[in-house]
């Protein structure tokens, strides 16, 4: 009855992890908050 977010960073090295934590694959962590947001404001909608 609640939505429930699951973001976990997989990598192989340091690299990736730089490159998806905010470097050229963007910032995953953020996009994961991002949606969590949008989905606490769309629960509350309904």
């Amino acid at each position: 009855d609640i939505p429930i977010m699951f973001g976990v960073l997989t990598t192989d090295n340091i690299e990736q992890a730089e490159d998806r934590a905010g470097g050229k694959c963007g910032n995953k962590g953020a996009e994961t908050a991002l949606a969590a947001i949008e989905m606490a404001t769309l629960f509350k909608k309904l």
